[in-house]
């Protein structure tokens, strides 16, 4: 493929963006200012940012439970989402659901799913929606990790998903763990052959490289949007952090974890432009524009008040 210096710049500033955010939100967890469990996608960005540059606007997102960068990149406000994961009322949600399930309409977010493998039968629901109103031109992208691909209703929904023909890319993050354990341990096979069981047209990427799984997706999203036909993508990446913020991984060892971060997505990108001729002050002029988004939003959460309980309740 022909090496798009500007593309290959937007790459690294979108995934140092989720980067740079979650180190952030970690850094809040251990200072006590997250409510409840957080779960960070340090070593997975190229998975969100490599698809989600392919969605239109108007498409829909159903992000996990590990989805901030994939809230970001559909076009959430950084600020507004970094208060909401410390439970601040100027949050994408008022500060009412915190880090696990944001939605934020504007940018046609349906929100986040904490309860592992809830995503599909939903999916199958939205995708049966734009069928009825006979929209052609939106689709859904819906993304599930490793350890829901062994719930039932993920076959289920797949089956409903051929019948019906719904326009859904089906993205599976495919980190190696569901929880503590590896998903070797729990089923013989690959999870994008699941879908074949069910006509559904499927593939497998590297969830590392951000260009690989950038052409990938482009081609399987035109598919989705043009056949209006499911698809379903693996990316095969990992968390190089705990299963949530406070999670020690003691079910990993540390060569496991040090192997997988040779392969980080972000130095893999940088690497790939200063092969190609992009001086190191145009990447660190990427990096430092970055780190002031997030020093902007981290100073807004922080600023920001708390919500008033007897607004609560309130839309």
């Amino acid at each position: 493929m022909k090496f798009d210096q500007n593309l290959y710049l937007t790459f690294l500033e979108k995934m140092y963006l989720i980067r740079r955010f979650e180190n952030k939100v970690y850094e809040f967890a251990e200072r006590g200012l997250v409510f409840g469990s957080t779960h960070l996608e340090v070593g997975e960005e190229a998975t969100a940012v490599g698809t989600l540059l392919n969605i239109k606007k108007e498409d829909y997102l159903i992000a996990t439970h590990r989805g901030h960068g994939q809230e970001l990149l559909k076009g959430t406000d950084v600020s507004a989402m970094m208060a909401e994961m410390i439970g601040k009322a100027t949050g994408i949600c008022g500060g009412r659901v915190g880090s696990m399930h944001v939605t934020d309409a504007s940018v046609n977010n349906l929100g986040a799913q904490g309860i592992i493998g809830a995503s599909f039968p939903i999916s199958v629901g939205v995708g049966l929606a734009l069928n009825l109103l006979e929209d052609k031109n939106r689709i859904l992208i819906s993304f599930f990790g490793d350890g829901a691909s062994n719930q039932g209703n993920f076959y289920e929904s797949l089956n409903m998903a051929d019948l019906w023909k719904v326009p859904v890319f089906f993205v599976c993050v495919n980190n190696q763990y569901g929880m503590g354990t590896a998903y070797c341990k729990t089923c013989n096979i690959e999870i994008h052959k699941k879908a074949e069981f069910f006509n559904i047209k499927s593939d497998v990427c590297d969830g590392n490289d951000v260009a690989a799984v950038y052409y990938k997706s482009k081609e399987l999203i035109d598919y989705v949007r043009t056949k209006r036909m499911a698809a379903v993508l693996e990316l095969k990446t990992y968390r190089t952090i705990g299963h949530s913020a406070f999670d020690k991984h003691p079910y990993r060892t540390k060569e496991e974890i040090e192997a997988w971060k040779q392969k980080d997505p972000i130095k893999k990108i940088e690497d790939t432009l200063i092969q190609n001729g992009t001086p190191q002050d145009k990447i660190d002029e990427v990096k430092k524009k970055v780190d002031k988004i997030i020093q902007d939003a981290a100073e807004f959460a922080l600023s920001s008040e708390y919500p008033v309980y007897s607004d609560a309740m309130q839309q």
